[in-house]
């Protein structure tokens, strides 16, 4: 890094400064990016060892100029992130927090229980920037590309049509419930590229924190079944309120029977009546399900690509 600049572990009551250096970073690839809020890197630092999976850069006065973390999905499988606040760019810090974060994730895959089996370590970043080719030159590999997409709420929306047999309500939040949404959201993604999913614990800490609001979300019900789910959240886009689509799902004995799009159109109109201006989701481009066509079909338009980008770890 450029002198002056160095790196440390970030301190827990920092969540809102490192919040506001990610959200400017992304913010600086897409605009249209969400923003990212002090509660949801609490929630993710609840479950990090903060002093070593974690890493803010400093610039020479002493501001925060950088972010890194490092986190177990599920045993042998690492995810890292990295942001550079822009005005430091070209500084070499986004070089070192990629250093730190592979040589961080190979001390954890050979830590017990895991040590001595294969691992991988990915990182997702916007394609054809400075990280992509960062990220190439330590041979990692592009492995998928994600979309992320926008659409603006305005006008009428179209009204869900709900296939035979299907009741429609929110989630009331209750553990059980959740349980029974994340069987769903499972069930539905068993054909995911990575084939293993999320733990019902590391599925709520990636999506239930101190801000949702669980009568956001769509539940669609067929004798007493949950067989499709719109996890849905609020964030703010642009200085505006806008409405995110966390996850969408449909239970296969479900699928081609128009509930999907339902689910979608019934999440618009959600985001809607709390003020949102407009609504996103992430999207897998390759998906099996063709979710994607779905999405741009109800008027979403691609305003960022992503790489998934893998690291394979050799067993230690």
């Amino acid at each position: 890094m450029r002198e002056g600049y160095g790196t440390r572990a970030p301190g827990a009551e920092e969540a809102e400064q490192v919040a506001a250096l990610v959200h400017e970073a992304e913010r600086s690839q897409d605009p249209t990016a969400g923003a990212r809020t002090p509660a949801e890197f609490r929630a993710v630092w609840s479950r990090l060892d903060l002093a070593r999976d974690a890493r803010v850069a400093t610039a020479p006065d002493g501001t925060l100029a950088g972010y890194a973390q490092v986190d177990e999905v599920r045993p042998g499988r690492l995810h890292a992130d990295g942001y550079t606040r822009p005005g430091h760019l070209g500084t070499g810090i986004g070089a070192a927090l990629i250093d730190w974060s592979g040589d961080r994730a190979r001390e954890l895959a050979a830590t017990a229980p895991h040590a001595g089996s294969p691992a991988t370590l990915l990182h997702y970043v916007m394609l054809d920037g400075a990280a992509d080719r960062m990220l190439r030159a330590r041979g990692y590999r592009l492995v998928r590309v994600h979309q992320r997409m926008r659409r603006p709420l305005a006008g009428p929306l179209p009204a869900p049509r709900w296939p035979e047999g299907v009741t429609v309500r929110p989630c009331d939040g209750t553990p059980e419930e959740l349980r029974r949404v994340h069987a769903c959201a499972e069930e539905a993604f068993a054909d995911r590229y990575e084939g293993v999913g999320r733990t019902f614990e590391r599925w709520s800490a990636d999506l239930v924190h101190e801000r949702t609001d669980p009568a956001l979300w769509v539940l669609a019900e067929r004798a007493g079944r949950i067989v499709g789910v719109a996890v849905c959240d609020l964030t703010t886009v642009q200085d505006a309120p806008s409405g995110e689509v966390c996850q969408l799902a449909v239970a296969r004995e479900a699928r081609r029977t128009g509930l999907g799009k339902a689910l979608l159109l019934a999440a618009f109109a959600r985001f809607a009546d709390r003020g949102a201006t407009t609504v996103g989701l992430d999207v897998d481009s390759e998906s099996p399900t063709g979710a994607h066509h779905l999405y741009a079909r109800a008027g979403m338009a691609v305003t960022a690509t992503i790489g998934q980008f893998e690291l394979s770890l050799p067993a230690r």
